[in-house]
């Protein structure tokens, strides 16, 4: 019973990879981010409104660099 529980274990760890079925490479993801400052009134939501407005795939509240404030980017 035991033995059973570690091959599973071990079987479940080795298999849990990410892999693309077609071989492709991910492309990276470029934002641009605008100068609207992300509040408690204006989210995510707001912010991917904005975006698909400004026809950009998608947008989200980030911050650009590790000390500033959250910005909305947008997704090209």
């Amino acid at each position: 019973m035991t033995f059973c529980l570690l091959i599973t274990l071990v079987v479940v760890s080795l298999s849990n990879h990410n892999v693309l079925a077609s071989g492709e490479e991910l492309k990276k993801v470029r934002y641009t981010c605008e100068e609207t400052l992300c509040t408690y009134r204006y989210g995510n939501h707001e912010c991917f409104v904005d975006c698909v407005m400004e026809h950009h795939r998608d947008g989200e509240c980030r911050s650009p660099s590790p000390k500033a404030p959250l910005q909305c980017c947008c997704i090209d």
